[in-house]
């Protein structure tokens, strides 16, 4: 079983993306990962696909900003943005909408997910 932590989460987005749950969808969203392992990271969500950047995006339409531990939960689908909105877990700026269905445009089936990673080391 592969570690999961959030570089490696977020350096795997493009391949956990379901474009064809983004077929509208165009966002700039910045991560900002608090904690052990902590980083920021750009996710560029244009024309059904999906780019990770590293480090800071100019003019993100949404920042999210959170422990790692939580932004892990989020996008492995253990822990629901709004509620963890609401418990003032993760910070958001920007356009909500798009937090709120960030986590509908990607895979959060773990075992997927701990694959993938073992496939990249």
């Amino acid at each position: 079983m592969a570690e999961i932590t959030v570089n490696k989460l977020i350096n795997i987005l493009p391949q956990i993306f379901i474009p064809e749950k983004a077929e509208n969808a165009r966002a700039d969203i910045q991560i900002i990962a608090k904690g052990s392992e902590g980083g920021e990271w750009g996710i560029r969500i244009h024309d059904q696909l999906c780019q990770v950047i590293e480090g800071k995006i100019e003019n993100p339409d949404l920042s999210l900003s959170a422990n790692t531990a939580d932004i892990l939960k989020m996008f492995l689908g253990e822990l629901d943005p709004l509620k963890a909105y609401m418990q003032g877990k993760i910070q958001f700026k920007g356009r909500i909408n798009h937090a709120l269905k960030l986590t509908e445009l990607f895979l959060t089936d773990r075992p997927t997910i701990e694959a993938l990673l073992v496939q990249d080391q």
